[in-house]
């Protein structure tokens, strides 16, 4: 929409269509909307578009509709709503499964918001944290609809007090232990093994794509993003990450919000040969829908070098790893890095381990966090500190731990514990 106050008008043309309780209808031959008269059924109302004529129904009808609406009512209005607001088509999908897994029919979204109390919703919520049992973390991320329905009640005037930032968790949550290093990142002795299969396989068979895994270990993108990467991002010592491949289920591309990027070019459609249910597409942004410059260090460079003799005649916006009239994919990546784990006899690791092997061997190194979270594309710091695993293989740990304490303590160890006249572990 163009202002807010466009903005409001199509609300306020929503609330008139679903309170109008006549067939609203284009008559082609006379190029004109016709309905009845909310008064007087056999009397016409007749205008030249549906938003002159819903206009003009508006003195007729009353708005003050909260009585009636329930939270399953509201919900496709404030879909449309939300859709208005967000860049992100995807958000739109992930609202739609969890209400369809979480809300849709269940009996508080089938009663009266106007008559929905503080105690219905404390005993609701607890109810579902309990059925689903939910982590703290999911329960934030599904309470996302019922919230932003009752905020959007409030401010079209469906009801008079919010009661839902009120509610009060009593059931426990599912506790999530958080998981370690061994499973979140590739430990040095992994890191070099997976490197030389890596190479192996692109010396045997001189494909780009095994050159894309070992150059993300050293830049740390969202496997999306590598996918993406064109000649033209190069620019001196650091890679401009600016789109992203992504992965839609073609039923998503029904959604408004998609359809619209679409058309505007925001979102590029990929080629489908195989018809699968899922599309690949480009999208010229990144997940946050900030760009940044990730530091080519010496390493990287040596690796884009290889690629560039491969590639002698690119173009800037040429796409570095499309290859053979093919797209390297988000799939295609993890099938790679599958069939290496195999050859290296380790547990399959997917693409976001490189990732959090990259941000963590960074942190283990003494490179400052914010920088991490700069590299990797973080808004928050917070998200960041959630990517740090320690990296490193038990001697190398034990290695560390021992210098942290060696210098400190070597003097009080050997004066309390080894006395002159005692024999010392070198004399034992």
């Amino acid at each position: 929409m163009d202002t807010v106050a466009d903005l409001e008008k199509m609300i306020e043309r929503k609330k008139i269509e679903k309170l109008h309780r006549y067939k609203i209808f284009y008559n082609e031959k006379r190029d004109a909307w016709y309905t009845c008269h909310p008064l007087n059924y056999k009397r016409r109302i007749q205008r030249k578009t549906k938003e002159e004529l819903l206009d003009a129904l508006a003195p007729f009808l009353t708005v003050e509709i909260g009585n009636d609406m329930t939270l399953t009512d509201l919900y496709p209005e404030w879909l449309d709503y939300k859709s208005q607001l967000t860049n992100s088509p995807n958000t739109i999908a992930v609202h739609e499964k969890h209400w369809n897994k979480y809300f849709k029919d269940t009996s508080l979204f089938l009663k009266p918001i106007s008559t929905i109390t503080l105690k219905d919703l404390n005993l609701w919520a607890n109810a579902l944290i309990k059925k689903w049992d939910l982590s703290s973390k999911q329960w934030q991320t599904i309470k996302t609809i019922p919230k932003q329905i009752f905020e959007y009640a409030y401010m079209s005037e469906y009801i008079q007090h919010n009661s839902f930032p009120e509610i009060k968790i009593t059931v426990k949550f599912r506790q999530v232990i958080k998981k370690s290093g061994e499973t979140q990142t590739y430990n040095s002795e992994e890191f070099e093994k997976i490197l030389q299969d890596l190479y192996s396989s692109f010396q045997e068979k001189g494909e780009k794509r095994f050159l894309a895994i070992i150059l993300n270990f050293y830049l740390g993108l969202r496997a999306g993003e590598l996918a993406a990467l064109q000649w033209g991002d190069i620019v001196e010592n650091h890679i401009h990450i600016q789109r992203e491949m992504v992965c839609i289920n073609s039923r998503d591309l029904e959604i408004d919000a998609f359809q619209a990027q679409i058309r505007t070019g925001e979102l590029e459609l990929l080629p489908n040969p195989k018809n699968n249910k899922n599309i690949y597409a480009i999208t010229n942004h990144t997940k946050t829908h900030k760009e940044r410059y990730v530091p080519i260090i010496s390493q990287a460079a040596n690796v884009i070098q290889i690629l560039k003799k491969l590639s002698p005649c690119h173009k800037a916006s040429d796409y570095i790893f499309y290859e053979n009239g093919k797209y390297m994919t988000l799939r295609s990546i993890n099938s790679m890095l599958e069939r290496a784990c195999d050859h290296i006899d380790i547990d399959t690791k997917r693409s976001h381990i490189i990732r959090k092997t990259y941000a963590s061997r960074l942190a283990a190194s003494g490179y400052p966090v914010d920088a991490i979270r700069s590299n990797l594309g973080h808004s928050n710091l917070a998200t960041t500190y959630g990517y740090l695993y320690n990296p490193l293989t038990a001697s190398e740990s034990l290695l560390i731990m021992e210098k942290a304490f060696s210098d400190l303590s070597q003097q009080v160890t050997t004066t309390f514990l080894f006395p002159h006249n005692a024999k010392t572990p070198e004399t034992l």
